[in-house]
């Protein structure tokens, strides 16, 4: 069946979207600032809130989806459980394995420097260079059914920021943050990642890896809502600046805002492989070109195992070339 023009409607009542630091990962992320050039474009408008309705896709749904149609992440899908009594706390360092926060307001950190640690039903309002944050040697965190946001005055550079192995992100929502979720490996599914918020000097991403993913692992960031509404830098952005991009996955997301909505893995490592962005939905509404200056760049369709197939416009369903 064909599909037809999708309607996006502007209205904040239906999807609101919206709402121990160490010094050498500090460094690291400012030299990742310095290292990319800022997009000179005039400011963007913060912009409105969308709402998006299920879409059929003529192609084949995203690996674990709901069949043909897609429902997309909204404010009752995603976050902590209405009605769940959340305990105030404190910053929070995690150093026994297996350790489950359950239920928490946080204020400033989670530190995670232990393996196995979930996190759920839980509120972080973040300030400084992340919200949470799983340190080297650390690996297998879960983040899920949680929101993390900055409180719009005091900076929070990253909601989630992973220096560690495996990191799992569901059913969470991310905001007023300048970064969403900075990760070169693991997976994040079903979640909102909207209201970013651009700091003097920052780039602006929902969701960003900075290089390929460690040994034996991958990327995979599918069936997600990324809104951003800066003019600069992307909704997705896969970079090469510390490494080669290779093994990422990009499936069944709807992505509007930035400069560009996607950044595709080229860069000055050596070409990418393994780039398979497959069934996203680009949007409008951000900008008239999906991003600022378009809807992607940086897609090498040369390299190895590099895939772009079955991504449309949401607005009319045509197929999007690279």
């Amino acid at each position: 069946m064909a599909l037809r023009k999708v309607l996006l409607v502007f209205t904040a009542a239906a999807l609101c979207l919206g709402a121990c630091s160490n010094s050498g990962e500090g460094k690291r992320a400012a030299a990742t600032a310095a290292a990319r050039p800022t997009v000179s474009t005039p400011a963007a408008p913060s912009g409105p809130t969308v709402s998006v309705p299920p879409l059929k896709l003529r192609s084949a749904p995203p690996a674990g989806g709901e069949g043909s149609r897609i429902t997309w992440p909204n404010l009752k899908t995603v976050g902590v459980p209405a009605g769940r009594k959340l305990k105030p706390s404190g910053p929070i360092t995690v150093r026994k394995r297996g350790a489950v926060i359950d239920g928490l307001l946080v204020r400033t950190e989670i530190n995670v420097v232990a393996s196995d640690v979930t996190i759920r039903n839980t509120h972080l309002i973040g300030a400084g260079q992340w919200g949470i944050i799983q340190r080297k040697g650390a690996s297998g965190l879960r983040v899920e059914n949680s929101e993390i946001n900055g409180d719009g005055r005091r900076k929070v550079q990253y909601g989630i920021v992973n220096h560690g192995g495996m990191l799992t992100v569901r059913k969470t929502h991310v905001h007023t943050v300048a970064n969403g979720i900075n990760t070169d490996h693991g997976l994040i599914e079903d979640s909102l990642i909207d209201k970013l918020k651009e700091f003097p000097g920052d780039h602006v991403t929902g969701v960003q890896s900075n290089s390929g993913p460690a040994a034996g692992l991958r990327l995979v960031v599918r069936h997600n809502v990324v809104l951003n509404p800066v003019s600069q830098t992307s909704a997705i952005s896969i970079y090469q600046d510390f490494g080669r991009a290779h093994d990422v996955t990009i499936d069944g997301n709807l992505l509007s805002g930035g400069g560009y909505a996607l950044y595709g893995g080229k860069g000055r490592f050596g070409r990418s492989t393994n780039i398979k962005i497959l069934r996203n939905v680009f949007s409008k509404q951000m900008f008239k070109k999906s991003g600022y200056f378009g809807p992607v760049t940086a897609f090498e369709p040369s390299g190895k195992g590099n895939v772009w197939s079955g991504n449309l416009w949401a607005e009319t369903g045509k197929g999007i070339q690279p």
